[in-house]
């Protein structure tokens, strides 16, 4: 065999060695444990607190039925109580404890709202520049009754 193809091969073989040992190192021993999953990331995901609760926590109880009612009705059904909320999960476990307001900035509702190509056409969007003379969204269309203005 040839020198230089020796040479090669040595060069790669110390290569496949190299990176056999450092991926050794680097590389956790859950990794793999559930398929491409980190085994140990269930642990560290159980250990986080819980801050959010739901939309459904907020129609249980009474406290907000009506309102939950007509969320359920309406085209924001499928945005948590909590995108806009915050976090709920302190104020359901204790009523005394509120949660952050709204966040009702034109910024906050554009990320939805405001005209994008990449979104289809039935999706109700705006040109912030032309709708609303810059004022509050919720001014004029209240989120829980997005038909009604």
């Amino acid at each position: 065999m040839q020198p230089h193809i020796k040479r090669a091969f040595t060069l790669l073989a110390i290569a496949i060695i190299v990176f056999i040992v450092i991926r050794s190192l680097v590389v956790p021993d859950s990794f793999g444990q559930y398929g491409w999953y980190r085994g140990d990331s269930v642990v560290d995901n159980r250990n986080f607190p819980v801050e959010y609760a739901g939309s459904a926590s907020c129609g249980e109880e009474n406290c907000h039925k009506t309102l939950y009612s007509i969320w359920e009705d309406s085209r924001h059904k499928t945005v948590n109580c909590e995108t806009c909320h915050g976090p709920s999960e302190k104020h359901v476990s204790n009523v005394r404890i509120m949660p952050q307001p709204a966040n009702e900035s034109r910024d906050f509702c554009g990320l939805c709202h405001f005209r994008q190509t990449a979104r289809p056409e039935d999706f109700s969007q705006i040109d912030p520049e032309t709708h609303g003379q810059n004022l509050r969204c919720a001014y004029c269309h209240n989120p829980h009754k997005p038909w009604f203005v």
